[in-house]
């Protein structure tokens, strides 16, 4: 577990000065970036309410002047003077109005559609092209002048006798017409209900004549006289309405304001590229809910309706119809936030280089102090490795730190002291127990079976003969056991070389038995599915007879279908000519009673009964022939039907015939698949039986192997457990390079020394006397001391000490 104690002086000491700074300058701009977030958030709340509440008014001002306008309009002379003159002119028109006008201002007009307001006079010479240039600049500059898309006059007939821009709906009649239904037939049918100075309006929709367009109507009558003469409509679009909701710069980049209906519909479409168009019916937001229920409510954060996150202002906006819309605004809380977001990251880089000096401050200050402090943690470890002779620096400087090195210094003197005197006397030890612990640890390898190590230290003049002995006895056993080592070394390499070899043809073999046991396996799977394969091609062979001996037969019934349809267009034709004859018998009768009914007419009152017994003839004969002509009517029908019949069902016949000739290459084709199939199912089985002799014969192969592996194994544990027994014994000859070089006994770890090589003797060529030994009893050290009989046999002497090492 991380504690602070646990710390160097060189990071707790920067820690300790800088962490209280660095946790009151964090603490400072945590507050001040709160402080500062709390008051973009009121600024935003004020902006953002204060905004909605200009566009509601300013929307609602918009709505009131064009109720205003529209009914100041309806009292004006000039608008009472173009419907009368409008209505007049329209029923003075030759003919059809509503087609002559439409023909002369929409169709024949030369101007495109969008500016066929330009024209003022078709040129047509009626009363109505007179009037309309008389008052059309006036109206088309009004209707300029205050941003409206059109403006309407209607007679009480429901005729639309005047337009601005001659749009489809221009000279239609609103009451029966095909846009009776659209908010233009709406407002005219309300307006001619309406008493004198009242208006009516309706919602957003879109309307088939302006192209499908947003666009809201409002209508008033006309009164002239006191009597009611016409009622006057204006359209104006959603253009008008996005260009007053979208006037402020404070929109910003993102922010956009829409209307949206009860229905949850948007009445308006956002400016944004990929957003939602008007009448889209907008998801479930709770800013819409709130504006909706005439709640005036700021929402942040809030989810738009596109699904991220904004700042949100909802209200509503009710229509001089009393209807309620909901109004809201909507601005990503990114571009919101911008000026916070900005101030917050300013504020942390300030905040993390303030911090970063305080850091580098504190440890500038400390770095003196901890370095003097590590070098003397550095001469203490000194002192405890035993390393004495190191001096101790800052013993010279005043403070605390250099009284501690003044004192330090006085203890390495003493520690220097004790070790000298404590040296001295573990010579005097070490000297007393060589002898006993080299002696010891030569029989310890000796009752392990190591001859290996002699003993090769110089003993003092006293223990000398006793190394020449334990080392003669050394190289007798070693001489002995490395015999018996090389012929079970012999015996262990060719029980190896057997056993391998076994082991090498018994996998060989098993290999082998393994393998052929797959082929036959899947020789055995090869041959079950072209079996297989040869039974669905049989199936297949017979399937496709019956379906060749199927077509065939529906061949035969589309012949025969074919010769009834003849038949049956030959009978029509009988038929037709029956009929026919039936009808000029039916002709011939109506003129008979034709006839008739003009004799009993000239007979006066005697020939009454005979005249309507003629004109009951007369009309019997007129329906009989009727009845013919129906009937021929229908049995031609029938012919031409029957006809058309017999061409598909010849075309069905043909395709049937190439059908037949199909299946028949397909049933050759199958047959000589199913041969082949025969043939191959055929030497597979006899591949598959002689693949079942060869897998028994290798499985007798595979038991011997077994048999004499096992044998081999055998003599190899044999071999095995001989070489271990005898690998006991450790001898001269396994003696390694380094080993011999060294010259010395393998004792134990505590060994003090080691017999330099210019102690072992050469050979007899190149043999020298061994230095001399000098006892030091009041040491109590054995030196290296010569042999007593050096001066009388030095070359035997020589050979004997080669021989030991």
């Amino acid at each position: 577990m991380f504690r602070l104690s646990n710390l160097k002086l060189g990071l707790k000491l920067p820690i300790m000065i800088a962490l209280p700074v660095v946790i009151i300058v964090l603490a400072s701009g945590a507050l001040q970036l709160s402080q500062m977030s709390q008051a973009v958030d009121e600024e935003h709340k004020a902006t953002y309410e204060g905004f909605v509440q200009g566009r509601k008014r300013a929307l609602e001002w918009w709505l009131n002047e064009v109720q205003g306008e529209v009914v100041a309009l309806r009292s004006s002379f000039a608008i009472q003077t173009a419907v009368t003159e409008f209505s007049q002119a329209w029923k003075a028109v030759d003919g059809d109005p509503q087609a002559q006008l439409r023909q002369s201002y929409i169709v024949d007009n030369p101007h495109p559609v969008g500016e066929k307001d330009v024209l003022e006079n078709a040129g047509d010479g009626s009363g109505w092209s007179a009037v309309h240039q008389r008052h059309h600049g006036g109206l088309r500059a009004f209707l300029q002048s205050r941003g409206y898309y059109d403006l309407f006059l209607f007679d009480m007939d429901g005729n639309l006798i005047y337009s601005v821009f001659k749009e489809d709906d221009f000279g239609l009649n609103f009451e029966t017409g095909k846009y009776k239904d659209s908010g233009l037939g709406e407002v005219f049918r309300e307006g001619r209900s309406l008493a004198e100075g009242a208006f009516y309006m309706t919602s957003l929709a879109p309307y088939a004549p302006s192209a499908g367009a947003q666009a809201m109507f409002m209508s008033t009558p006309i009164f002239v006289d006191g009597q009611q003469a016409g009622v006057l409509a204006v359209q104006f679009p959603l253009d008008g309405i996005m260009r007053i909701l979208s006037q402020s710069e404070q929109m910003g980049q993102t922010g956009f304001i829409y209307l949206v209906d009860q229905n949850g519909m948007s009445l308006t479409e956002s400016p944004h590229e990929g957003g939602f168009s008007a009448y889209d019916v907008l998801p479930e937001r709770e800013q819409i809910r709130a504006a909706l229920a005439g709640e005036h409510q700021y929402f942040d954060p809030a989810i738009g309706v596109g699904g991220h996150d904004v700042i949100s202002v909802a209200d509503s906006v009710t229509i001089p119809n009393g209807e309620r819309w909901g109004l809201v605004y909507e601005i990503d809380r990114s571009e919101a936030m911008a000026v916070v977001n900005k101030a917050t990251t300013n504020a942390l880089i300030e905040l993390a280089v303030t911090s970063l000096l305080v850091v580098l401050a504190s440890w500038l200050a400390v770095r003196g102090v901890v370095k003097r402090l590590e070098r003397l943690a550095g001469h203490v470890e000194e002192l405890a490795d035993e390393n004495y002779n190191e001096e101790i620096t800052g013993r010279s400087i005043g403070d605390e730190v250099g009284f501690i090195s003044k004192t330090l210094s006085n203890l390495q003197v003493r520690l220097q002291e004790g070790a000298a005197a404590k040296e001295r006397e573990k010579e005097i030890q070490e000297g007393n127990a060589m002898v006993v612990r080299t002696l010891s640890n030569a029989l310890m390898n000796l009752a392990k079976g190591d001859f290996r190590n002699k003993v090769l230290k110089f003993f003092p003049v006293e223990h000398k003969k006793l190394r020449y002995s334990i080392n003669d006895a050394m190289t007798e056993l070693s001489t002995v056991i490395e015999s018996v080592r090389e012929t079970a070394e012999s015996i262990a390499q060719g029980a190896i070389e057997v056993s391998s070899s076994a082991d090498d043809l018994s996998s060989r073999t098993e290999s082998q038995a393994a393998t052929l046991e797959q082929t036959a396996a899947a020789l055995e799977q090869v041959t079950s599915s072209v079996k297989s394969a040869n039974d669905n091609v049989l199936n297949v062979e017979h399937t496709v007879t019956q379906a060749r001996g199927m077509a065939e037969e529906s061949g035969t019934i589309v012949k025969e279908t074919i010769d009834a349809m003849n038949g049956i267009e030959e009978s029509s034709q009988k038929i037709s000519n029956i009929i026919s004859v039936i009808d000029d018998i039916s002709f011939q009768t109506n003129l008979l009673a034709l006839n008739a009914g003009v004799e009993a007419a000239r007979a006066g009152e005697a020939g009454r009964g005979f005249a309507v017994v003629a004109s009951e003839v007369r009309g019997l004969a007129q329906r009989s022939s009727e009845a013919a002509l129906e009937i021929k009517a229908l049995i031609e029908t029938s012919g031409h039907q029957v006809g058309r019949g017999v061409q598909m069902v010849d075309k069905t016949g043909n395709a049937l015939t190439q059908i037949v000739d199909q299946v028949k290459h397909i049933s050759v084709l199958i047959n000589e698949i199913a041969q082949s199939s025969q043939e191959q199912s055929t030497a597979l089985t006899e591949i598959n039986i002689g693949m079942s002799q060869l897998d028994q014969v290798t499985q007798s192969n595979a038991a011997m192997v077994e048999e004499n592996t096992a044998a081999a194994h055998m003599l190899r544990s044999d071999s095995d457990r001989l070489a271990q027994f005898v690998g006991r014994f450790q001898t001269q000859n396994q003696r390694g390079e380094g080993e011999a070089s060294q010259g010395t006994v393998a004792v134990d770890a505590t060994a003090t020394e080691i017999a330099p090589t210019d102690h072992i003797a050469a050979p007899a060529s190149h043999a020298e006397s061994e230095p001399k030994a000098n006892d030091e009893d009041t040491g109590g050290q054995a030196q290296v001391a010569s042999d007593p009989t050096s001066d009388v046999q030095p070359a035997k002497r020589a050979n004997e000490r080669w021989a030991d090492f």
